[in-house]
């Protein structure tokens, strides 16, 4: 697992606790593409609430989003492709 890409764990688990089925729909990434992007690391993993229940902190959350975001612009040299809305 590269290191790197822990950026979540500078950020404190802060706002609401997001159950799976939140994430997915927050995402709009399937529930087998976030598992395997937490198994890669590239992706901030659920907490274990209760035996039964793990949610993702919703600041971790916003912190993906950034990081990916940021990725995508500095990689794009400014140049973010952005889809016409007609």
């Amino acid at each position: 697992m590269n290191t790197s890409n822990l950026y979540w764990q500078d950020v404190p688990p802060t706002g609401r606790m997001l159950r799976p089925n939140d994430v997915v729909k927050c995402t709009s990434l399937s529930r087998s593409q976030i598992y395997a992007m937490i198994a890669a690391g590239t992706f901030p993993p659920f907490l274990k609430l209760s035996e039964r229940a793990s949610a993702l902190p919703e600041s971790w959350l916003n912190a993906f989003f950034v990081t990916r975001a940021a990725k995508l612009f500095a990689s794009s040299k400014g140049n973010v492709p952005v889809k016409e809305a007609f």
